[in-house]
């Protein structure tokens, strides 16, 4: 009789040892499945989400009353979520062709860009071409022209001027100038270099031949 009741017993226990390992090993593991699959799926939604406010080959034309057409490449352009009209983009080529039909071309790894006026901040190892010559530096501001109500409320002689500023190196055959800020005046050409410290000199090297 002992002997019966001693195996029951034993067969109770390795059912339960079974029971609490099929818990274990099914049910649990089955819970951190749908777990991880709906962490996963929030990423994919944010993800697609995201994904909605990237644009690839960005190509926008603009151009002026003087006749000037600003032409702005980028290969990718990210819409601010709280600003539908601004983007950043990303791998930046602009080109700006005068009405003489003078070409200022230039290049940056980023752009602040607003598509309604075409205002362009370009960030980050720009470099800018017109004829002979070569300019760098860290930042450049651009805008063509701006409407009359932006005339009225902001500075009008930001238009049709590009500002460089921070670590500008000014290369033309024959020399090279480094300095803090350089202007191009879009309507008379001509360029305006300076340094924010009114006590520092533009430092200025000549080629020798």
């Amino acid at each position: 009789m002992r002997k019966k009741t001693l195996t029951q017993v034993t067969l109770l226990i390795f059912l339960a040892i079974i029971t609490f390992l099929v818990f274990k090993n099914y049910y649990i593991k089955s819970g951190s499945k749908n777990d991880l699959t709906e962490n996963d799926n929030k990423i994919l939604k944010d993800s697609s989400k995201s994904d909605k406010n990237i644009i690839k080959d960005i190509s926008y034309t603009a151009n002026n009353t003087r006749g000037d057409i600003y032409l702005l490449l980028a290969d990718y352009g990210e819409i601010y979520s709280d600003n539908q009209e601004l983007m950043f983009l990303t791998k930046v080529n602009g080109k700006i062709t005068l009405a003489d039909g003078t070409n200022v071309t230039i290049r940056s790894d980023f752009a602040n860009f607003n598509t309604k006026n075409f205002e362009t901040t370009f960030i980050n190892n720009v470099i800018v071409k017109r004829k002979d010559e070569k300019i760098t530096g860290d930042e450049l501001y651009l805008v063509l022209e701006k409407d009359e109500i932006e005339k009225l409320n902001e500075n009008k002689n930001d238009e049709n001027m590009i500002r460089m500023s921070r670590n500008i190196v000014y290369k033309k055959p024959g020399y090279d100038l480094s300095a803090d800020i350089l202007e191009i005046d879009l309507i008379t050409k001509n360029i305006k270099i300076y340094m924010l410290d009114k006590n520092k000199k533009v430092f200025v090297t000549s080629e020798i031949k």
